[in-house]
This record gives structure tokens, sequence and C-alpha cells, in this order.
């Protein structure tokens, strides 16, 4: 019995102390974490927030200045793949239309087309402007 006591005695005064350092000592050291987000990502995350659609120029609220053509594609690649729409299409002509410093586009036609690599495509033409708003 006093071998059993000597362990007991010496498990609390060393190796639970000693435990809880280790612990203590793993969980405070440096962790460097990288990742994938910086400003960019996150301006052209947003660029079609930049973008108003218009039904056409009439609309303007004042100046305008034609910048260039812009068109998007959806595609769908598999047969359990969301359906080519004409929404994913818009969203990624206005991204277009934002990397030409555009805030404005009307969108002339979306159709749907065949395509290689896809089963069904949606493309989506559109005029890009830089307009400036007189209010």
């Amino acid at each position: 019995m006093k071998p059993l006591n000597i362990i007991n005695k010496f498990q609390r005064s060393y190796v639970i102390p000693l435990t809880i350092l280790c612990l203590i000592t793993a969980c405070s050291s440096n962790v460097e974490v990288e990742t994938n987000l910086d400003a960019e990502n996150f301006e052209n995350y947003f660029a079609t927030g930049s973008v108003t659609v218009y039904q056409d120029e009439n609309e303007f609220n004042g100046p305008s200045n034609f910048v260039g053509i812009v068109e998007g594609e959806s595609c769908k690649a598999k047969e359990n793949s969301v359906p080519a729409n004409a929404a994913d299409a818009r969203t990624q002509a206005r991204k277009k239309a934002a990397q030409l410093n555009a805030n404005a586009v009307v969108f002339t036609s979306c159709t749907l087309i065949e395509d290689q690599q896809c089963l069904e495509m949606m493309v989506c033409y559109g005029k890009a402007y830089q307009v400036v708003d007189k209010q």
C-alpha cells in the first residue's frame, strides 16, 4: 500500500501541473492564418452593386457616355446542375460593365444558345454606360 501512496503523491505534485502546463502552452502557440480574402476580391464581388440596370437610355438621370458592349453567360454544365438562367447571365454582364468603369447597363436581349461545353446556355447582351446623375 505504501508504494501506491507515493505514486499518488507524485501524480498530484508533478503530473497534473505538468499536464495543465502543457495544455496551456499548446493553446498559446503562434498560429498564422492565411486566407484568400483581400480588398480586390471584395471589390469584384460587390462590383455589380455599382451598376444600375435600365430599360432604355431615356431613363438616365443625366448625360451618359457609351462605354461598350457587354455580355454574360449562364451555363448548365451537367444534367443535375441548375438550369441556365437570365439572372446569372445578367449578373455576369454587370460585372463586366463594372470592369469597364460603367455604372449603367441597358440589356438588349437574352437568348438560349447551343454550346459544346454546356447542356444549355443563356447569354445576355447589353450596352454599358457611364451616367452622370444630375440629382
